[in-house]
Formats: C-alpha cells, sequence, structure tokens
C-alpha cells in the first residue's frame, strides 16, 4: 500500500472525500494539497511516536575508527537510543556526545533503537514491527488533525481509537523487558 493510499483513506475518516477524490484524480486543489502535506506530516509524527513509545525498531551495527569515535552521521538509520556496545562478545564501556558515539574500541559493534525515516506520499508504506498497520496510523493522523484543526470531542474520539489500538497491539506482544508510556495505569 502506498503513502498516499493511507492518506486519502484518512481524507475519508476526517469527512473529507471532496480531497480524498481530488487527490486521487491527480487534481488536487490548493486546499486538498494543503491537506495532503498537513496528513503526511502527520503520519510522520505518529510513525516516530510508534518507534519512540510503543514499538521500538532495533537493530545492531558493526562498525571501525581508528579514533573510537563514531558519528551518529555515519549510522546506516537514526539511532535515538544506543542499548548496548560491544567489542566482540564483550561489553565495552561508551558515551554519547551531541554528534557521536565515543568507545575505546577501533571496531565495535553497537547495539541501538532508530527512527523510521521519512516518508513522502509516493513511498511504500512499511513499518517493520509486524503488528503496527495502515489502520492504527490512520486512526493517529486522524487524531493528530482534529488536535491541529482544535476540534477537542473529534481529537478524544479518534485519540480514543489509536490509544485502544495500541493497547490491543501491544496485549498480544510481549513485554520485552519495559513498560511502554502509560501502560502501567
Amino acid at each position: 500500500m502506498k503513502v498516499i493510499n493511507i492518506l486519502c483513506e484518512t481524507m475519508r475518516l476526517i469527512g473529507r472525500e471532496d480531497a480524498a477524490d481530488e487527490t486521487e484524480n491527480g487534481t488536487p486543489t490548493d486546499g486538498a494539497a494543503r491537506l495532503k502535506r498537513a496528513l503526511l506530516t502527520y503520519l510522520n509524527a505518529v510513525l516516530d511516536e510508534l518507534a519512540r513509545g510503543y514499538f521500538p525498531l532495533d537493530t545492531e551495527e558493526e562498525m571501525s575508527a581508528v579514533d573510537g569515535v563514531y558519528p551518529f552521521a555515519s549510522f546506516l538509520k537514526t539511532p535515538y537510543k544506543i542499548n548496548r556496545v560491544t567489542d566482540g562478545e564483550k561489553a565495552i564501556e561508551w558515551h554519547i556526545s551531541p554528534d557521536y558515539l565515543h568507545a575505546e574500541a577501533e571496531k565495535v559493534t553497537v547495539f541501538y533503537e532508530y527512527l523510521p525515516p521519512a516518508l513522502e506520499e509516493e513511498d511504500e508504506f512499511f513499518y517493520p514491527v509486524f503488528a503496527v498497520g495502515a489502520r492504527l496510523v490512520e486512526y493517529g493522523i486522524a487524531a493528530e488533525y482534529f488536535l491541529v484543526a482544535g476540534d477537542g470531542s473529534a481529537y478524544s474520539a479518534w485519540e480514543s481509537k489509536y490509544r485502544n489500538e495500541i493497547e490491543t497491539l501491544l496485549s498480544r506482544s510481549s513485554v520485552r523487558g519495559r513498560i511502554p508510556p502509560r501502560r502501567w495505569i
């Protein structure tokens, strides 16, 4: 499913059938184009929130540097949380500076959580955690739309659907040694 399809479906969810039709036909008016750009921004914000708080994306990467300085720009993905650094099988000490990771080894394996790349409207929708699908993201986009629009009751309704869907998905998965935000309440 392409991102544009998710945006059009969200337009229908929020009652903007006209904008969805114009976008699908390839003839969006200025208003529909602005709405599409706004919803794309909300989609990327929802994916960021899901990765940071509920369905983390983790990976490991082998790196090498003569001076033990590993710039974040050289990571394959955008890290936001370093979990562990090893030299072979042995865990080593490390610290973070604003632009790099410093470890006292020339070759390390970094285990970290990362943020998904920002999607554009022609991209194929994909979230590495299988449980996260288009419906969950559409609910989150709709909630963001009504929050920004200042419609408190519609925001509450869509936010409730979004949070309930997250809770349903989390209840089916293992906690993996961490408690997601507000899950303990």
